[in-house]
């Protein structure tokens, strides 16, 4: 009797034991709904892509994307040779560099500017900033405006000439895409700015006091002192403008659609066309994957002076 209330004991002694190890530690159950969640949200959807750029669905066909045929890589390979695809690409390259460029470079000085203090700087600041603040349809339409054949640009160019000035200048096949990077420059610039700014006040004064106590001129303690420290947040800085502005679309939407004859079409404005326009969802799905190498290639080698000074 005593030994079946021993065995009894044990057994129930035990239970909970077993239930205990038979738990998610701790620290895996605060992150796994993190990690379910991320996995839903973007590894889902990937797989989807891959599935869809290995096949030649589009929604007009009447079958369900998982029953569609599968023709491996064609895709892939004729894109290599639709010169379409190619040149959007080229071109939203030279955007990037154009526009993160010329961001960076207005960046820069409008930083050096305001590291002195002066009146009305924080009025000037609020001034600079409120580009950022605007939805980017809404600049893109202001552009659209002021560019216009009969906008404000062309008549302040005729006062200026002294006779009629009408260019053309969203249906021109060069000149169409100078709104567009002006717009993308206009409103991002800020952004630009205020991480400059932040790495330039956050650089060790003892340094610079230094050098000007050693009677360095201004542009060589910029050159030699205040640029290297500051190559990180430059660095950052570039990073995030040249991911966001390789997505370009708002602008070229609402100024060119792509036109004329595809002059100003970058990589979005491809994609939306070719996905919800023509309703090549597996051409575009593959189009996406080359799109996401090619970005990750490009962050990959932006992110080299980060780790130089890591």
């Amino acid at each position: 009797m005593a030994s079946t209330l021993d065995e009894g004991r044990t057994s129930a002694g035990s239970a909970p034991a077993t239930r205990r190890r038979g738990w998610l530690p701790f620290n895996i159950a605060l992150v796994l709904p993190a990690q379910l969640t991320l996995m839903a949200v973007v590894i889902v959807p990937t797989l989807i892509v891959v599935w869809l750029s290995l096949t030649d669905w589009q929604p007009t066909q009447n079958i369900p994307w998982y029953d569609a045929e599968i023709i491996w890589f064609w895709n892939f390979y004729d894109l290599w040779y639709d010169e379409r695809f190619v040149n959007s690409v080229w071109r939203t390259l030279f955007v990037v560099a154009v526009c993160t460029g010329v961001e960076l470079l207005l960046a820069l000085g409008l930083a050096l500017l305001f590291l002195e203090d002066w009146p009305w700087k924080k009025v000037a600041v609020s001034v600079i900033i409120l580009p950022m603040m605007i939805i980017p349809v809404d600049a893109a339409n202001a552009f659209f405006m002021l560019f216009n054949e009969h906008g404000p640009l062309n008549h302040l160019i005729t006062l200026m000439i002294g006779q009629p000035f009408e260019f053309s200048w969203l249906s021109h096949p060069v000149w169409a895409m100078v709104p567009i990077m002006l717009a993308e420059i206009w409103q991002w610039t800020p952004l630009m700015f205020l991480l400059i700014l932040t790495g330039l006040v956050a650089l060790p004064e003892n340094q610079i006091r230094a050098a000007i106590n050693l009677g360095a001129s201004p542009a060589r303690i910029f050159a030699r002192i205040m640029l290297p420290l500051l190559m990180p947040v430059i660095a950052i800085a570039v990073l995030i403008r040249a991911i966001e502005t390789f997505k370009i679309f708002d602008a070229v939407y609402i100024l060119t659609r792509g036109q004329p004859g595809g002059a100003t079409e970058t990589i979005s404005m491809y994609m939306y066309n070719g996905a919800f326009v023509y309703f090549r969802f597996g051409y575009i799905a593959a189009a996406a994957l080359i799109v996401l190498v090619l970005v990750v290639s490009i962050c990959l080698a932006l992110s080299k002076p980060l780790k130089r000074h890591g």
